[in-house]
């Protein structure tokens, strides 16, 4: 292969020498440079063990432990001592992820505009008037409000447009700029999980919808589970990304409340600073395996959609999300999916909130994001989760 960019490293295939960008270098055993190259082909992909074991050495007798070995002289060559770069998926097999590296290809191919409708504004229960629109056709999912939102710079977004296209193909799928963001209103004080579910409501009756699917990102999805439960027969099933039934708060991890605290800090010090540095590390923690032009479009999005005290406040609603008791009560067909190396929220609060749900099913994707994102292994897995749960739900419930 030459030579394949591994993160801040680079390894040379013909001479076996790994140079890292501090100028170390590192030669590779035979064995563990056949290792790295079986994984660079297959570069954000998991390879099997068997598959790994039968590439290097045949029909040669050697144990598991051979291929232990390589991979450990590997994150000992790349300095990966936390595993970000070669993971190790249980019972499955080994990943190496290039930081950066993973979607760049999809970056560079033009972007498809999604074909969304006109925005139209509706009006919620207390007069704040949210930005909506749709795109695509077949039965309506109704996007929930997560971390922010910009439905006009979604329509070309190197990040959003194609998983959205993708959907539309499948769906009627209608978006709104929940309260306090880009095209819809502004406003004061604290947010609550009532807030969003009656923003919700509206923007459904505003598109003329009375039952449909339910899409939730990040928080989104315990603001779909809320709804589910003050408006059951309005709800087919919902679809959650990264979801989570309590806030960093509640969990009462001593590491989730300097989380908290931390990202509280960066807000107040830079939000509203042109310069991105601050942002940069909200977009770092949801999408870490973005290229640099999608960083870059993250990046404007967040300083678009809204001013420090916005994010803020639903940053303040977000870390004080409870709804695991409520979760329990609600039957609705549900479908969680979370990244395994999610950074933003643990897989483990999704699978705590997918066991507390009667009907849902929980699905763990390959990778580090906790919004999908085009390119990885992780997005086609749950394109085909997707897939299946709504040709599953949707037609045994509208027909």
């Amino acid at each position: 292969m030459g030579m394949i960019d591994v993160g801040e490293a680079r390894f040379d295939s013909d001479s076996r020498v790994l140079r890292r960008l501090s100028g170390e270098e590192h030669t590779l055993r035979p064995q563990a440079a056949q290792v790295l190259v079986e994984l660079a082909r297959s570069s954000g992909k998991v390879v099997s063990k068997r598959d790994l074991m039968d590439a290097i050495w045949g029909d040669i007798a050697v144990t598991e432990s051979s291929l232990t070995q390589c991979v450990a002289d590997i994150r000992r060559a790349l300095g990966d001592d936390d595993r970000r770069i070669l993971q190790t998926h249980p019972k499955s097999g080994y990943r190496l992820v290039v930081p950066g590296g993973i979607a760049a290809a999809h970056e560079a191919a033009p972007v498809e505009p999604l074909d969304d409708e006109p925005i139209r504004f509706a009006t919620s229960a207390d007069g704040v008037r949210l930005a909506w629109t749709a795109s695509g056709s077949g039965p309506p999912m109704l996007k929930a409000p997560s971390w922010i939102s910009n439905i006009e710079m979604e329509a070309q977004s190197l990040i959003f447009s194609r998983f959205y296209r993708w959907l539309g193909e499948r769906v009627r799928l209608i978006r709104f700029d929940q309260r306090g963001t880009s095209m819809s209103d502004r406003v004061e004080g604290v947010l609550s999980i009532d807030d969003m579910v009656e923003d919700m409501r509206a923007v459904a009756d505003a598109a003329g919808v009375e039952r449909f699917f339910l899409f939730g990102p990040s928080q989104g999805a315990a603001f779909a589970i809320a709804f589910a439960r003050k408006y059951p027969e309005r709800v087919i099933g919902i679809v959650g990304r990264g979801g989570f039934g309590r806030g960093w708060l509640v969990s009462g991890d001593e590491a989730e409340v300097r989380k908290y605290e931390g990202s509280k800090a960066l807000i107040l010090a830079g939000w509203n600073d042109p310069n991105p540095e601050y942002r940069r590390f909200f977009t770092a923690r949801l999408i870490p395996d973005c290229g640099a032009a999608a960083a870059r479009e993250f990046d404007e999005m967040q300083r678009r959609a809204c001013d420090a005290a916005a994010i803020l406040a639903n940053l303040e609603l977000m870390v004080g999300i409870d709804i695991e008791d409520l979760a329990g009560t609600v039957a609705t067909p549900a479908l969680l999916l979370h990244s395994r190396g999610d950074r933003s929220v643990a897989a483990e609060e999704g699978r705590r909130l997918a066991a507390l749900m009667p009907n849902a099913e929980f699905v763990l994707l390959d990778d580090d994001n906790h919004i999908f994102l085009p390119g990885t292994a992780g997005f086609d897995q749950a394109t085909r989760a997707i897939d299946r749960f709504l040709h599953r739900i949707g037609p045994a419930v509208l027909n």
